[in-house]
């Protein structure tokens, strides 16, 4: 790496602002991870995170600390932090234990990857809370050790800009604009530009006085570029989220589950069951009582059955919210299972806080699409939980509310094509009417609540059982009620899924004891503001009333419509299923392969880069002799990466004699050069253009003499060679002690 030059008095500050600078920077990087976990108990570690490695990496450039120093001091910087400020749960009075490190190692290692398994917000635990620390670590260090050590403007900006989106790609689509952090890293990273530039324009004393009005002339720069830059980021159509890439749907789900039947196909079972069996218990605290209670939303219909699509990410205690879901109230529960099939854990409206004790590693997966939690545990036997959910606030803003047409939920629309002509017209037959999209809903809800109820009703909810129910060929049961109201949404255009659960009945206390016999199915649309509404297609009196806090609407028609039979029905195909278990394993090997393939990539260039850089200086040095001297520097860098030694005590003959002797004939133009080298610094008088001219080219001749092949693996690994950038820095640091000494 290229020394920025010599520390004079007046630089200091400067080279101490672009320090800070680049910690600010950093810091407004790890401020972005807020929307990832549930709280701010991981920003104080992130801050200082940024502050001590910068710190460092400005003490090591400043007194010119040879580059393993540098690096030991990073690495032990960050082992501190991370065993006292991360991990310090595993500490013995103050001490480092054989936990801490290997809790520590596994961390560093797989904290990557782990970060992708959870479902933001997540908790702030120290296997979470590692990899930014990390991240923000190393962007601090990086970015302060370019600003000390180099002369180029937009190199300590890198690493901060890396860590930037990484932060993002860990978000994922988390919606927000981040104007905090935007505004925040912008001017630190415009001002970093803005203060290097003129600090490296300087070229006098007369320059450096007047650094200090350039900076102040510059400043209303920063805010032209910023300001435009904030207010597109707040108007952009990524900052909702919708459109924002999430690597989370490149990997299979974390938690997975066996269930081979649809819950749907269940309800019968349990509701015929004599006697009927207790499964779990519920005492809800709260203004707002439920009347039902959700295990698992099924949001895919192949014409025979519904299914569910659903992803499952480690839950931690706060769960990601529907953004949709505005208009709610919070209802608070504690579940104990007695004798409850797996894996779905019953859950309240949409599920927003958790607090549940898990035996060994078995995780709890939350999906954030549709608000279902499972267990992975073989029985759900003695589980106890504590949930927080958010109920649809049923009030007369929802007469009017429109429902969801975001692309996350577009696929809640889709019916097989081999949907019956019968289905379709009934739907456009008995939303006619109305204008609103709830007024629509309510008409196919009470339709279907018109049709005769029957528990005895064959099973099954294909179009088959559909036609049958809405002909009257046939009376049907929630299985039937529930899918035919999903469909008939979904013909008409509304995005309509299928929850089944259990109804919980009036109780004075709160306290609930949900047997077999409330085994309930119902269809949920999606609304702006109101997330998933309850439509109850089906009227069990015997067993339920009327679902409370439903607006008004207007009267129906005294006689509903009745369907015709239609023709026969051609079965239905199930579309095949997209990708494969292996597929899925190669996209997840690739991506975790990405971080440290990207890091990889980034050393190279900035070797690569370093190196032409300081190539360049050479040649443009002033005077003939330092342009001689330049060229022989060359040549010995390209000796460096060979493995020939080059150190100060060798006269340049010497050294172009081993040259010489070790790679033969390639070595030839050192022997011509070492002469020019040697009278470029002994002589009385400047070398003339000439002699300049013609150590360039001996030093050339010598590159394409040892690599003579234009592309080889011989020539990239010299290119890719650090130690000559290494020996500079031990160079400068030498030179940099030298003038301490005197």
């Amino acid at each position: 790496m290229e020394s920025a030059g010599p520390i004079v008095n007046g630089d200091k500050p400067f080279r101490l602002a672009e320090v800070a600078l680049c910690a600010v920077a950093t810091i407004a990087t790890g401020l972005l991870y807020g929307r990832f976990f549930a709280s701010i108990g991981y920003l104080p570690t992130v801050c200082a995170a940024a502050l001590a490695g910068a710190l460092i990496a400005a003490v090591a450039g400043l007194r010119r600390w040879r580059m393993v120093r540098t690096l030991l001091a990073a690495v032990a910087g960050f082992v501190v932090l991370a065993v006292y400020g991360v991990f310090r749960g595993t500490l013995y009075y103050g001490l480092p234990t054989g936990s801490t490190a290997s809790e520590l190692a596994r961390a560093v290692f797989d904290g990557w990857v782990r970060l992708f398994l959870v479902a933001p917000p997540a908790d702030v635990r120290p296997d979470l809370l590692i990899t930014p620390v990390l991240i923000t670590w190393i962007a601090a260090f990086t970015a302060a050790t370019l600003a000390v050590r180099t002369r180029n403007v937009l190199a300590p900006i890198a690493p901060v800009l890396v860590a930037f989106v990484l932060a993002l790609l860990y978000l994922g689509k988390q919606p927000g604009v981040h104007l905090t952090t935007t505004v925040l890293f912008l001017t630190a990273a415009l001002s970093l530009m803005l203060l290097r530039t003129v600090r490296l324009g300087a070229r006098s004393e007369r320059d450096r006085r007047a650094m200090t009005s350039k900076l102040l002339f510059g400043l209303p720069a920063v805010v032209l570029i910023a300001v435009p830059a904030v207010l597109y980021g707040q108007t952009s159509p990524l900052a909702s989220g919708e459109q924002r890439f999430d690597p989370r749907t490149l990997r299979p789900p974390p938690v997975r589950i066996i269930d081979t039947l649809t819950p749907l196909a269940r309800l019968k079972g349990q509701l015929r069951e004599q006697p009927p069996r207790r499964l779990f218990t519920v005492r809800v605290t709260g203004e707002r009582r439920p009347d039902r209670i959700r295990l698992a939303a099924l949001n895919r219909f192949d014409g025979v059955s519904w299914t569910s699509t659903d992803q499952f990410l480690v839950a931690g205690r706060q769960l990601a919210t529907d953004p949709a879901l505005t208009n709610s109230r919070t209802v608070s529960a504690h579940i104990t299972i007695e004798d409850l099939n797996g894996p779905f854990l019953p859950t309240l409206g949409w599920p927003r806080q958790l607090d549940i004790a898990q035996p060994g590693e078995e995780p709890v997966g939350f999906s954030t699409t549709s608000g279902v939690l499972v267990s992975t545990l073989r029985s759900l036997r003695g589980v106890e939980y504590d949930l927080v959910g958010q109920l649809t606030d049923h009030d007369e803003g929802l007469l009017r509310a429109a429902p969801t047409t975001t692309p996350d939920y577009r696929g809640y629309t889709d019916v097989p094509e081999d949907m019956p002509p019968l289905l379709r017209a009934l739907a456009q037959q008995l939303t006619a009417i109305e204008t609103t999209p709830y007024g629509k809903l309510t008409a196919i809800e009470e339709h279907l609540r018109a049709l005769p109820y029957q528990v005895d009703a064959l099973s099954g909810h294909s179009y088959a059982a559909l036609v049958r129910l809405l002909t009257r060929t046939s009376a049907g049961y929630a299985e039937q009620n529930a899918s035919a109201f999903a469909v008939l949404a979904r013909a008409a255009g509304f995005p309509a899924r299928v929850a089944v659960g259990y109804k919980l009945d009036d109780s004075p206390d709160g306290s609930y004891t949900v047997t077999t016999r409330d085994a309930h199915a119902w269809a949920e649309v999606h609304f702006d503001g109101y997330g998933w509404v309850v439509f109850e297609p089906t009227d069990t009196s015997q067993d339920a009333s009327e679902t409370p806090d439903r607006p008004t609407v207007a009267p129906r028609p005294a006689q509903p419509p009745v369907a015709q039979q239609p023709p026969a029905v051609r079965p239905p195909q199930t579309p095949p299923r997209s990708g494969s278990g292996q597929n899925e394993g190669l996209v997840e090997a690739a991506f975790v392969a990405s971080v440290p393939t990207a890091l990889v990539v980034l050393l190279a260039t900035m070797i690569t880069g370093v190196k032409a850089h300081r190539r360049r200086r050479r040649r443009r040095a002033r005077g003939n002799a330092a342009r001689v001297m330049g060229a022989w520097q060359e040549a010995a860098d390209r000796l460096t990466e060979r493995g020939i030694p080059t150190s100060g005590s060798l006269t340049a003959s010497e050294i172009a004699a081993h040259a010489v002797g070790t790679l033969g004939d390639a070595a030839n133009p050192l022997s011509e050069l070492a002469p020019l080298a040697t009278m470029a610094v002994y002589a009385r008088d400047e070398p003339d253009d000439d002699e300049v001219h013609r150590a360039w080219q001996l030093e050339a001749q010598l590159r394409r003499q040892l690599y003579p092949r234009r592309f080889s693996v011989r020539r990239l690994r010299a290119r890719l060679d650090p130690r000559p950038v290494i020996a500079g820095w031990r160079q400068a640091g030498q030179l940099g002690s030298h003038r301490d000494d005197h």
